[in-house]
C-alpha cells in the first residue's frame, strides 16, 4: 500500500507539473503574440533609419561606420526574436491531411544538405521499409523536422554523425521512457516512431527538465532565442503526438516523435 501511494503521488506531481506547463504556454502565447506585433513596426522603422545613415554618412570616422553596422546588428537580432514570438503565437493554426511520414523526412533533409556539407555533418537513415501514412499538419510537422535537424547541427560544429530511424510498433513495445507522459493516442494500436540522434555535446544536465520552457537555450549568446523547441512542443502537442528529448549515455542527444499511424498506404 505504500508503494502505491507513492507511485500516486509522484503521478500527481507529474500531473501537476503538465499543467501548470500547459498553462504557462498558453499565457505566454497570448502575451506574445501582442508583444510581438507592437514591437515590429517600431523596429522595422529603426532598421530603415540605421541603412539611410549607414549610406548616407560620409566620415573618416571607422567608429561611425562599425557602430552603425553593431547597431542594425542589434536590429535584426532583435527582429529574428519577434518573428520567432510571432511563430509561437500563431501555433493554433493547424490544418490535418494524410502524409507519409518518409517524404516529409526526404523534403527536410534535401533542404538541410548545404549544412550538413558545411559541418561535415555525416547522415546515417535506417527507415521502416513501408510506407508511415500519419494524419499531420505538413507544414507544421516539417519545421519540427528540421528545428530538431538544425539543432543537431548546431550541436556538432566541427563535424559528427546524424542518424535517423523511423519504425512501427506496437504502443505496448515501446519504452515507457520514450512516450510523454502527457501524450494521448487514444486507443491507438500502432505508433510511428522517428528517432533523430546526433554525437554533439548534448543538453547540459540543469536544462534538460526545462528544454521546453520558452527562452530556455543552450545557445546563449550563438543566436539562440529558446523558443524553438517551445514551438515544437506546441505543434506535437496540438497533433496529440509524443516528444521526448534525452542525452545519450555515449555522448549528444536522441529525440523520439511518436504518432498515431493511419491504415494503409498511397
Amino acid at each position: 500500500a505504500e508503494e502505491q501511494l507513492k507511485v500516486a503521488y509522484a503521478q500527481i506531481k507529474d500531473t501537476q507539473a503538465q499543467l501548470v506547463y500547459s498553462e504557462k504556454m498558453e499565457v505566454v502565447g497570448r502575451l506574445a503574440s501582442g508583444v510581438a506585433h507592437e514591437v515590429k513596426n517600431p523596429l522595422a522603422i529603426l532598421l530603415q533609419g540605421i541603412e539611410y545613415l549607414y549610406h548616407t554618412l560620409r566620415s573618416d570616422n571607422e567608429n561611425v561606420s562599425a557602430t552603425l553596422g553593431f547597431m542594425s546588428e542589434a536590429v535584426v537580432r532583435a527582429d529574428s526574436i519577434i518573428k520567432g514570438l510571432l511563430d509561437f503565437s500563431r501555433v493554433s493554426e493547424i490544418s490535418f491531411s494524410r502524409n507519409d511520414l518518409h517524404q516529409l523526412i526526404d523534403n527536410s533533409l534535401l533542404l538541410m544538405k548545404h549544412e550538413f556539407n558545411k559541418f561535415h555533418i555525416v547522415l546515417s537513415k535506417e527507415l521502416y521499409p513501408g510506407d508511415l501514412y500519419i494524419q499531420l499538419d505538413r507544414i507544421k510537422i516539417e519545421q519540427v523536422i528540421m528545428n530538431l535537424l538544425m539543432n543537431s547541427v548546431d550541436a556538432m560544429p566541427s563535424g559528427g554523425m546524424l542518424t535517423l530511424r523511423t519504425d512501427v510498433r506496437p504502443i505496448a513495445k515501446i519504452d515507457p521512457a520514450d512516450i510523454d507522459a502527457a501524450a494521448d493516442f487514444g486507443d491507438a494500436d500502432m505508433l510511428a516512431m522517428l528517432e533523430i540522434e546526433d554525437s554533439g555535446s548534448g543538453v547540459p544536465a540543469e536544462l534538460l527538465d526545462k528544454i521546453f520552457f520558452p527562452f530556455v537555450t543552450t545557445k546563449q549568446g550563438k543566436g539562440g532565442t529558446g523558443l524553438g523547441l517551445s514551438i515544437v512542443k506546441n505543434i506535437v502537442e496540438m497533433h496529440n503526438a509524443s516528444i521526448v528529448i534525452k542525452n545519450r549515455p555515449t555522448g549528444g542527444v536522441r529525440v523520439v516523435l511518436l504518432f498515431k499511424k493511419t491504415e494503409g498506404g498511397g
